[in-house]
């Protein structure tokens, strides 16, 4: 009888964050619904924001089934690639948009392009600098310990590695090139075909994800299906309104365009795969929680950044007869350099795989100590900041360059 209730009041609770999606997907895309409505901007930023929260759950506990299936890495980069949806629908809009404003014959940088570097830099930072460190202090609080990853996360943090030394190339060159913009996506297919070639293995449920997990074959693989496609759609459908709503909403306290493009935006839309993460984390799974943000990193500094690319020299002209380069101005190039150097001191901190309470500490100082110097200069004292604590960690222990490339877990733990 205990059983039975404790799976009926698992099965209201995915039914309640299923209904809790309705609102974001039937007022933010009207069109499946044949009406239009035009909320206050407050009203939105609840209904969007509660929406996406939703979507969140459901994408938590789909990736997790999942892995049953397919390969642990796999599920996980699903879920990021999924996850981050609400990323690519924001730079997809402001791409197009710097796109259709760019002039070929002056190639000046108009602020629709700034805009965009704006909120590709502001995203990835804000996954480190608040994703990874609440993982990590999560997990300290919860058990007093050091987060122990040795053997775990070797292809993600190799591809990330990869990726970072890939955009430091953006800041000497003031532009994403067309070709490297081809190259990080094609970085990021490989990183999906790798992740699926590996092994599966049988995961460790619990709650509604248990619940799901122990239906028939075929019942279950349908509803993990049913979950990823829908929470992605009402993602899709809530995070463009959301984050509409939360600029108009800080345009009325007088915050500067930069601060809402770099910061708020991202924050919105950002959301799904830090909740999965913290979610992760707090079913004491730190491991998937921290891999699933890795994950979205490589995700973005690939997939993310090549396609704005893209986009834009598509809305430009021709991407593919007449492919455009990004220009930046030395602001973005600054921007660009700093989050290369915020990628490179997280993965040299983490690169041992045993992770204490500090190294989540620093980068979450570090992170919220940074965000109301807005200046090139400021910007790219704080890059010298991060790049020192990466040199000093190689200082400390040349080893920790090694481990960004190994993922032996004999040799990782003998070390």
């Amino acid at each position: 009888m205990e059983e039975q209730l404790n799976s009926r009041r698992l099965w209201t609770t995915v039914a309640a964050f299923l209904l809790l999606g309705i609102p974001a997907l039937a007022l933010g895309a009207p069109q499946l619904f044949g009406s239009e409505s035009h909320l206050d901007p407050i009203v939105a930023v609840l209904i969007f924001g509660i929406g996406i929260v939703a979507g969140a759950f459901l994408l938590s506990w789909a990736a997790e089934v999942a892995q049953i299936d397919v390969s642990a890495s796999l599920a996980i980069a699903v879920l990021a690639l999924i996850a981050i949806l609400p990323e690519y629908v924001i730079e997809f809009v402001l791409a197009r948009d710097a796109g259709a404003t760019f002039d070929v014959v002056t190639r000046e940088v108009t602020p629709e392009i700034s805009r965009v570097a704006a909120n590709v830099t502001g995203a990835n930072r804000l996954l480190i600098g608040l994703g990874w460190a609440a993982v990590i202090l999560i997990y300290w609080i919860k058990r007093r310990r050091a987060l122990d990853m040795r053997g775990e996360m070797g292809l993600e943090i190799t591809m990330l590695t990869i990726a970072t030394l890939a955009t430091l190339l953006i800041f000497f060159m003031q532009q994403v090139h067309f070709i490297l913009a081809v190259g990080l996506i094609g970085l990021y297919v490989a990183y999906l075909w790798i992740s699926s070639t590996r092994e599966s293995e049988e995961p460790d449920l619990i709650g509604a994800a248990a619940l799901i997990g122990s239906q028939p074959t075929a019942r279950r693989r349908a509803i993990v299906i049913f979950l990823f496609v829908y929470s992605a759609i009402v993602i899709i459908a809530a995070a463009e309104p959301f984050v509409h709503g939360l600029i108009e909403t800080g345009t009325q306290f007088g915050i500067d365009e930069f601060t809402l493009i770099q910061w708020i935006a991202p924050l919105a839309s950002e959301s799904p795969e830090i909740i999965v993460a913290v979610l992760f984390s707090l079913r004491a799974n730190p491991v998937a929680g921290l891999t699933a943000l890795i994950s979205a990193e490589v995700n973005q500094l690939t997939l993310l950044v090549g396609s704005m690319v893209v986009v834009f020299s598509g809305a430009a002209g021709d991407a593919l007869l007449t492919p455009l380069n990004f220009p930046l101005d030395w602001r973005q190039s600054v921007e660009f350099l700093l989050t290369t150097a915020v990628s490179a001191a997280a993965l040299l901190l983490i690169a041992k795989r045993v992770i204490n309470w500090n190294i989540g500490a620093i980068l979450l100082v570090l992170f919220i100590a940074h965000l109301p110097f807005l200046e090139p200069s400021q910007r790219l004292l704080f890059a010298f900041i991060y790049f020192g604590i990466a040199l000093g960690v190689v200082a400390m222990d040349w080893r920790s360059v090694k481990f960004l490339f190994r993922e032996d877990p004999q040799e990782l733990e003998t070390a």
